[in-house]
């Protein structure tokens, strides 16, 4: 059984820095800017009474093949994600749940970056998407830039950009250096609409790579271009991180708290930790513990965690992750999927890794969500899966 306490730990500082000329932050705070949608959080809380009763065994099916990065959003009715395409690059798709009416987004637009794009992420208002995009700039030395370095996920050679919801106009929010290890990845808005956070990675000066966590205050102009002020770094342990791994992962209900994954406490990658940071007071709480690798933690729709682990995995097995949920203060871990158990009706037929579930990839009845499994970690091959909960 996996060993999980919830070790509450003091944020020691929240250190702020400026971003590409935009407005520099001085403080961590809810405050309040851009659109609220209130139409968007209450599809969280109403399906909380369903949701605890369900769980595993668990079914599925491919919903998309050979892709990931999915993200629904209910008020357009259309689920969002990246695949790679002919031309090698990755774009942006959306189709409804039931898998009809594909559409590519951006496609002609004169503003929407033409090299590859991902990681998805909408509005609770579904009037726009955050994604990351390739750079153009070419890095110092190779005039050809480097696309699998800017894979949706791996964070390289990339910048943060928001589109409207048919990708028809898109603006960028960053310009980071040109360079593999310079980048963006994993955007999230909160359920109030009002912050945006995403994963930002640069080169530090001993050549090792610094991972920061980013948040900001989301807004529209009159003239309804999207722009980010107030800007911040959240630092758990007083500073950013050199050569030290931290994720993003997604915001509680209220957008008052924002689940993450670092290995700032015990620095090792393969025993990541999922934490949950508290907005307003600046508290940092752990919640796992143990040897297992754990990554991409957010909120189900009842307040439970759902996250990737390879704890438990069956005796000689060589690896993979499976999906596990907890509750908010890291109790009760149970596994969800058996993708990588031989002896049952969910496996794989090879080692997988069950990643990313979005909070708002889950149906309204809370007895099934659509989430990402990678198939080859290093070719990023993944499907996205519509995946059935067994409700008592």
């Amino acid at each position: 059984m996996l060993s999980i306490r919830a070790a509450a730990v003091v944020l020691a500082a929240l250190l702020f820095c400026g971003c590409a000329g935009l407005t520099e932050g001085s403080r961590l705070a809810l405050t309040p800017a851009g659109p609220s949608d209130a139409q968007g959080v209450s599809a969280y809380r109403e399906t909380s009474a369903t949701i605890s009763r369900c769980g595993a065994p668990v079914t599925y099916s491919i919903f998309e093949p050979n892709a990931y990065g999915s993200d629904w959003s209910k008020v357009n009715n259309r689920i969002a994600f990246n695949r790679t395409a002919s031309d090698g690059y990755y774009h942006i798709y959306t189709v409804r749940p039931d898998g009809t009416g594909l559409q590519q987004i951006g496609l002609g637009s004169p503003t929407f970056p033409g090299r590859t794009v991902g990681s998805p992420a909408w509005t609770p208002s579904g009037a726009f998407l955050a994604f990351v995009a390739e750079k153009t700039t070419p890095i110092p030395g190779d005039l050809k830039g480097d696309t699998f370095a800017a894979t949706p996920g791996w964070g390289g050679y990339s910048d943060l950009w928001i589109a409207t919801a048919d990708g028809s106009h898109a603006w960028q929010m960053t310009d980071l250096p040109a360079g593999n290890d310079d980048g963006v990845l994993l955007p999230q808005f909160s359920p109030n609409g009002r912050l945006l956070e995403w994963t930002q990675k640069m080169k530090g000066p001993d050549g090792g790579v610094d991972w920061s966590l980013k948040i900001a205050n989301f807004n529209v102009s009159a003239a309804g271009s999207p722009y980010l002020t107030d800007i911040r770094t959240l630092a758990p342990g007083g500073s950013a991180y050199p050569n030290e791994f931290i994720e993003t992962g997604g915001f509680s209900a209220n957008s008052e708290e924002m689940l993450f994954t670092s290995d700032y406490q015990n620095h090792l990658f393969v025993e990541n930790q999922i934490y949950v940071v508290n907005l307003l007071t600046g508290a940092v709480t752990r919640l796992t513990t143990g040897g297992a690798y754990n990554e991409h933690p957010r909120f189900t729709p009842s307040g439970q965690i759902i996250w990737m682990t390879d704890e438990k995995q069956p005796l000689g097995h060589p690896g993979g992750d499976d999906w596990w949920i907890m509750n908010a203060d890291g109790s009760n871990p149970l596994k969800l999927s058996e993708f990588n158990t031989p002896s049952s009706p969910n496996y794989f037929g090879k080692t997988v890794y069950a990643t990313v579930v979005n909070t708002d990839s889950w149906g309204t009845s809370g007895s099934y969500f659509y989430g990402d499994v990678e198939r080859n970690l290093i070719t990023s091959e993944s499907d996205i899966l519509r995946v059935s909960l067994t409700c008592h």
